[in-house]
């Protein structure tokens, strides 16, 4: 009887051994998973890149102080990226909107996402510079990929599906500002510095510098639509606004922004709503002074007639806007980042959006419950550990009752 109490015991021992490993475990892991939880922000405070949603209602992706997160005016959760870099720029493919590219701040490096940033593809540039990528853009159409940087100029790249390869190089003096590309198979492409503009020829292979502007580019935006050309807006430094159609004439388009003959109307920002291709904002000011040039704030201003008139959506005569966020599909809201800080400012109807969405919840209260319930089973498990090995000790030790035989009763007399 005794062996058999010893065997039971021993098994409940190893039984109750295995939870509380298991329960310890459990707590380990979702205390580590807690640490490592990605962060969820209501609002974005230092914004170097953004995307809007290709699609109304989808995900915009926006690059806050080096880090990837997507979402919009409800809120934003960060995407894992690889260790140790630094994301300086972002584009989506229009056509598959699950495939991401963002581009290294810290590395000549592009890594592409085809399951919204689960898994990543590092894609090398080159090995002949240090430096860091400063802006994307997808050709869909074409599975084009332009990518710029701060010190090697202009990439192109063609995404074949299970890898990448570099297929052209437009090497630059200066750092490459903007890219933008056409997604409908027209194959146009542009490429931004300080100081010149480019126009892709063959399908980027080669490039063109547009000498034609009248003023030097200081923003740029592609649009297309259904049963409309594909259009080309470039803001300049003192004629305003112009754009094209065919990629080689330029018309003006500053009807509402109050230019005039003789005036010096510099485009600060400039941006279209990839969903409503005749939606368009731009940032404006006067530029007076010749040796010592003086910029004086007009405001943002917004048109929904592909720039053929412009309407003020806020005026502002204190700080200059550097970039303008529009929320793709809802006419008239647009945050805005200026000179003085990269914290969206929300213009128009962006605040009344940002108001009317509750903001997203985090994602540790899980894995925090979790935890608590493992060590709340694992201190069961001990307490129940201990009073099993207590009964196993008892067993062990307690004398026997065994009838003696006659020998031993003689022996003991």
């Amino acid at each position: 009887m005794n062996t058999l109490n010893i065997r039971k015991n021993t098994i409940s021992i190893i039984l109750l051994t295995a939870i509380l490993i298991g329960a310890v475990f459990t707590g380990v892991i979702n205390a580590l998973n807690a640490n490592t939880t990605l962060a969820v922000k209501t609002h974005l405070s230092n914004v170097r890149a953004y995307t809007p949603a290709s699609a109304a209602k989808s995900v915009s992706y926006a690059v806050d102080g080096g880090v990837l997160f997507a979402g919009g005016p409800q809120g934003w959760a960060e995407i894992k990226t690889p260790d140790n870099m630094i994301v300086g720029a972002v584009a989506v493919d229009r056509n598959q909107p699950q495939t991401l590219y963002v581009g290294a701040a810290n590395e000549m490096t592009i890594y592409r996402s085809t399951d919204a940033g689960s898994h990543w593809l590092p894609v090398p540039l080159t090995q002949d510079s240090v430096g860091g990528v400063t802006d994307i853009a997808v050709d869909s159409n074409q599975r084009l990929v332009y990518v710029g940087t701060d010190n090697a100029g202009l990439f192109r790249l063609r995404d074949v599906g299970s890898s990448m390869i570099v297929s052209g190089h437009l090497l630059l003096d200066e750092p490459v500002l903007e890219v933008a590309a056409d997604s409908t198979g027209t194959g146009l492409a542009f490429v931004r510095t300080a100081v010149k503009l480019y126009r892709a020829e063959n399908d980027g292979l080669s490039w063109t510098n547009v000498d034609n502007l009248g003023s030097l580019p200081t923003a740029l935006a592609i649009t297309d639509g259904e049963n409309q050309p594909v259009t080309v807006y470039v803001g300049t430094a003192d004629r305003g606004l112009v754009k094209s159609t065919d990629s080689r004439t330029w018309t003006v388009a500053n009807n509402g922004l109050g230019f005039v003959p003789g005036s010096r109307l510099h485009v600060d920002a400039l941006a279209a709503d990839p969903t409503q291709p005749n939606v368009l904002y731009i940032a404006t000011s006067y530029l007076y002074g010749s040796t010592e040039v003086h910029q004086d704030p007009v405001g943002v201003s917004m048109s929904t007639t592909g720039a053929q008139s412009w309407v003020t959506l806020q005026s502002n005569d204190k700080t200059v806007v550097t970039e303008l966020l529009p929320i793709s599909g809802e006419t008239g809201a647009v945050y805005a980042l200026t000179n003085q800080s990269r914290t969206p400012l929300a213009l128009g109807r962006a605040t009344l959006l940002a108001m009317s969405n509750a903001p997203a919840a985090t994602s540790t209260t899980g894995a925090f419950n979790t935890g608590i319930l493992a060590w709340i089973v694992a201190a069961l498990a001990a307490l129940a550990l201990l009073f099993a090995i207590g009964n196993d000790l008892r067993s062990r030790h307690t004398p026997t009752n065994k009838p003696m035989t006659p020998g031993m009763a003689r022996h003991s007399r």
